[in-house]
């Protein structure tokens, strides 16, 4: 079989992965490469001219081949960075967006400057996916109590191999429930990134969204909202007889602001509520607050 270098091994896989029109073909083609040979992307660059053995070569292919079916790069690698963490992600769980680690920063927020604090947990995270954001408010508020859930028991698997991962498993505890459904109370603070996606935008997502994230974590209904009008009826439905939730904030779609806040509105009168924007200038959190 012809020696390869790793100079050609890239610059074949870059002209495979643009005829594919898969994104930043040579930095995928670096990634998957370090992934192979456990080597870093300026390691790659200074060792250029060293040859590829055979099982390199074969493993580099199938990843190629995954990443060229538009498979999506993270589940590829098997990992996602979000708020400096490394969390494993696969087909059970959507990939964590950085627009989400505005959760993380408005939860630590809260938990460092109010006093009241929910006999029960400070922090409550819905539709929890892989984890992200309940395990990077664990790691960076040491002393708070967090609950974690997901509806899919398979999402929670992977969900707890992540906290394993940073130390954080006990002191979050998870559950598997429907929203609210098989939680009592409410926390001091609540987070959901709920499916928002609407049925129509589904079916013109990329190809790596669409076939390959699972669906239960996009489909939000007609207009994306119905899960989010479900939770806040629930926590409405609560704070008549219970005060301890100081806030509460809703990942959603970039065109769903108006609706969103109506539905706040309407269901949690007492409440202030605000659309707050993303890095993009885009509609992006439904922030909702009592006095503290």
């Amino acid at each position: 079989m012809t020696e390869t270098t790793i100079r050609r091994a890239l610059q074949d896989a870059r002209v495979q992965l643009d005829v594919a029109r898969v994104d930043a073909p040579m930095l995928t083609a670096r990634l998957l490469l370090g992934t192979v040979l456990g080597r870093s992307k300026e390691w790659l660059l200074a060792h250029d001219d060293e040859l590829l053995n055979e099982e390199a070569r074969a493993r580099y292919a199938a990843l190629l081949t995954r990443v060229i079916a538009h498979e999506p790069l993270a589940y590829v690698l098997g990992v996602r960075e979000f708020y400096g963490l490394e969390l494993h992600v696969d087909a059970r769980v959507l990939i964590p967006r950085p627009e989400t680690e505005m959760l993380v920063e408005l939860t630590l927020d809260v938990l460092r400057r109010s006093e009241r604090r929910a006999a029960g947990f400070d922090h409550c995270d819905i539709g929890t996916g892989s984890g992200a954001v309940a395990i990077a408010v664990a790691k960076n508020a040491p002393s708070a109590r967090v609950l974690a859930s997901d509806v899919s028991a398979d999402a929670l698997v992977v969900a707890r191999e992540n906290a394993l991962r940073h130390g954080v498993a006990d002191r979050i505890t998870f559950v598997q429930s429907d929203l609210l459904r098989a939680i009592d109370g409410l926390p001091t603070v609540l987070t959901a990134n709920l499916p928002y996606v609407t049925r129509e935008e589904i079916e013109g997502l990329p190809p790596e969204i669409q076939e390959h994230e699972p669906r239960v974590a996009l489909d939000g209904g007609e207009d994306g909202l119905d899960l989010v009008r479900a939770l806040l009826d629930q926590i409405a439905e609560r704070r008549r007889t219970s005060d301890v939730l100081v806030a509460a904030f809703f990942e959603i779609g970039a065109s769903q602001g108006a609706a969103a806040l109506a539905a706040a509105r309407r269901r949690l009168p007492d409440a202030r509520t605000a659309m707050l924007r993303d890095l993009g200038a885009r509609d992006r959190v439904l922030e909702i607050r009592w006095d503290q």
